[in-house]
């Protein structure tokens, strides 16, 4: 890659004398396999800069290599050989004094000026790529920027001080270039892939001291062409200058609405008052109209378009565009006014339901990671994937022992507590994750929808119905499975009963939170900022907590031992609830697992509780169609005396949606509802006939 090289020396010339420092890296001068840290007089390893010191030879080095599909002769390679991260750490710090020891005084960490730099990046299809900018000169103290690079072309910037933003890069298998022109002085960095623009955005760690190129989880990646340039000029900023800073990532299933959220920020001097946003995707644009603004020089706001978008399957590109600012189409810098984002949704398999298993507890200091990840499912994928929280903890009230003692094989512990000194891609690598996808390998609950949205689309052995009914503190489950692919071995079957939104009051309830003792951010779905609560936070609703699993964790096996295409089997479970357990709130899931224990399906039902005042099967019938439902579904009520009727319709949360004050009714009589805006999945639908409650459920396609 000698050419970028030589033209990257060239634009160094051209600086004008307040040029503080500059410095490239092609790494042609190495022959095959050199250790760059050991050898090079510009690079360290993260242990050698950090206590104790470690000296050569590092076991965190990284090798130049001769890479097949190089354009030059060497490169760098970074490879996760631990299947966590690392052990590969190199760093480059931003100061051109050679040979650093921890006790070197040096220029870094930059505060103001700007700093310019630019590397050539190739991953391995498959594989992700991470690297991070540091903002001390001792390493592991302040990420200013992590940058993350997914496998099909995604890259989400953050930091620990909530600092977002996210853009894209050609496919994997391509070699690329990432650049960064960073004004420390404004507190504008801006982003460019392959010489274009992606946007701009505004750091909360705004200093810089060095590069610290690290393998995530999954990564493999070779660079070359590392540049960087420091000057302490300042820039002058534009008059008028709004530019789009960040795109939320969007992603899902193929028909679901999407919010589109855009952070716009004004780079300029003069306020910004008013402007227009159009989001165009799938050949559709929505614009809007934003007025009543005063945004100072590196005011940021954040607008989410009125319309969603709906997702269609496939890999679309979303674009966002400001305009008409202040009044004026087109303002000082349209370079920084439109940003893109990959959208990506697929199409689920047909009746496949995911289920997410978590161990949890009060005591666990990491475990709101979890907690939030789940929520995160909930809000974006309910009736696709179900959380599964299991209270794993001693002194945790909630702890359910059998399915706590079966799911411990499977996991290292709950989830690792966050530290400063360990973040990274995935969060806190190498310590207690305690997270299943489907009964697969061990994973930390934050990544639960990128294993989500990888079995969501696996084929299903079979598809279910469910009743669960509650009389009195027993809870007799029914599961029908209709065989959608041939079943032979030693195939299982599990059924878990769930109590949602449990409540307590004592210290044992409180959910410890190393995220807040830290100051670390960690956004719930409702805005909460789990970076600023307690360390120990009162007044908790637990969500899907795990009562009991029948008949072990591991499951029974099916009544025959081999069943072929359109077989239908039912099997019967039991379960006798705590007295002190809400069972209004409660819910149970099946899970049908293959030989090697992973869960090909799952099904999931609400307890129907019916209160009966009267003989109901002697004067009331009352039924539901079609079930499962796609625009409308229909009651059909045949009373043999005159009742009073009301008809609720609520979420298996139950959350109230809907309701129908229908009068003294006789007779026969067909109430059709229009269920054509509901989210697909499971709802409650609870009739008041007279003095009798009766309780059904239906499912939304």
């Amino acid at each position: 890659m000698k050419k970028l090289y030589f033209l990257f020396l060239a634009s160094l010339l051209a600086l004008n004398a307040n040029s503080q420092a500059s410095f490239c890296e092609d790494f042609e001068l190495y022959s095959n396999g050199t250790p760059i840290a050991e050898t090079s007089k510009n690079w360290n390893t993260w242990g050698e800069l950090m206590p104790p010191y470690a000296i050569a030879p590092f076991i965190d080095d990284a090798n130049v290599v001769t890479p097949p599909v190089s354009p030059g002769t060497n490169s760098l390679y970074l490879n996760d050989a631990t299947g966590a991260g690392g052990p590969q750490d190199v760093v480059l710090m931003f100061d051109t004094t050679q040979n650093i020891i921890s006790t070197t005084p040096l220029s870094t960490p930059y505060t103001t000026g700007s700093l310019d730099f630019s590397q050539m990046m190739y991953i391995i299809p498959g594989k992700t790529g991470y690297f991070n900018f540091q903002a001390e000169n001792e390493p592991g103290i302040s990420w200013a920027l992590e940058v993350n690079f997914d496998a099909i072309g995604g890259i989400i910037m953050s930091n620990t001080s909530a600092t977002t933003f996210n853009c894209t890069y050609p496919a994997a298998g391509t070699w690329f270039e990432i650049a960064f022109d960073i004004d420390l002085s404004n507190n504008i960095w801006e982003v460019f892939i392959d010489g274009v623009s992606q946007g701009s955005f505004s750091n909360s760690i705004n200093q810089i001291a060095s590069l610290d190129l690290y393998p995530g989880v999954s990564s493999e990646y070779y660079v070359d062409d590392v540049c960087y340039s420091y000057d302490t000029t300042q820039i002058v900023l534009p008059g008028l200058d709004l530019a789009v800073s960040n795109i939320g990532a969007i992603s899902g299933l193929d028909g679901q609405n999407r919010d589109v959220t855009v952070e716009v920020t004004n780079f300029g001097i003069n306020p910004v008052t008013s402007f227009d946003i159009d989001f165009l995707y799938n050949g559709n644009t929505i614009t809007d109209n934003i007025l009543g603004l005063n945004l100072g020089t590196g005011a940021i706001t954040t607008v989410t378009i009125t319309n969603p978008i709906t997702l269609v399957n496939g890999t679309y590109t979303g674009i966002a565009t400001v305009s008409n600012v202040n009044g004026i189409m087109i303002d000082d810098n349209p370079s920084n006014d439109t940003s893109s984002i990959q959208i990506i949704s697929i199409t689920p398999t047909p009746g496949k339901l995911v289920v997410g298993e978590q161990s949890t507890g009060t005591p666990c200091f990491g475990c709101p990671r979890g907690i939030v990840a789940a929520n995160e499912m909930e809000r974006d994928y309910n009736g696709y994937f179900q959380s599964i929280s299991i209270h794993t903890e001693s002194g945790d009230p909630m702890k359910a022992i059998d399915y706590s003692n079966g799911l411990n094989n499977y996991i290292t512990g709950p989830p690792g507590p966050p530290s400063l000194a360990s973040i990274g891609n995935p969060p806190d690598p190498g310590l207690q994750q305690g997270a299943l996808v489907d009964r697969g390998t061990e994973i930390d609950p934050s990544a639960f929808r990128d294993h989500f949205l990888s079995k969501i689309i696996s084929p299903v052995s079979a598809i279910f119905t469910a009743d669960a009914n509650a009389t009195g503190n027993v809870i007799d489950v029914q599961i029908t499975t209709t065989v959608t692919s041939a079943i032979n071995g030693d195939w299982k079957f599990a059924c878990v009963l769930i109590e949602d939104s449990v409540t307590g009051t004592g210290g044992s309830w409180y959910q410890a939170n190393k995220y807040g003792d830290l100051g670390i951010s960690l956004i719930d779905v409702d805005g909460t900022d789990w970076g600023v609560l307690p360390s120990w936070v009162p007044s908790m609703i637990y969500r899907n907590v795990s009562r009991e699993i029948l008949p072990s964790f591991e499951g029974g096996l099916l009544p025959n031992g081999s069943y072929n295409v359109g077989d239908v089997f039912t099997q019967d479970f039991q379960f006798t609830a705590d007295p002190t357990w809400d069972i209004n709130s409660m819910y149970v899931v099946g899970m049908l697992l293959n030989p090697n224990g992973i869960v090909d399906n799952a099904v999931y039902s609400p307890v129907s509780i019916a209160t009966y005042v009267e003989n109901v099967s002697s004067t009331t019938s009352f039924n539901i169609y079609p079930n499962p439902a796609v625009s409308t579904t229909t009651l059909l009520i045949n009373l043999d005396t005159e009742k009073e009727v009301s008809i609720s319709v609520k979420s298996v949360e139950g959350k109230l949606i809907t309701k129908g004050e229908y009068g003294t009714m006789i007779g026969s009589h067909s109430l059709t509802f229009d269920v054509s805006d509901f989210a697909n999945g499971v709802y409650i639908i609870e009739a008041i006939v007279g003095n009798e409650v009766i309780v059904k459920k239906f499912i939304k396609e």
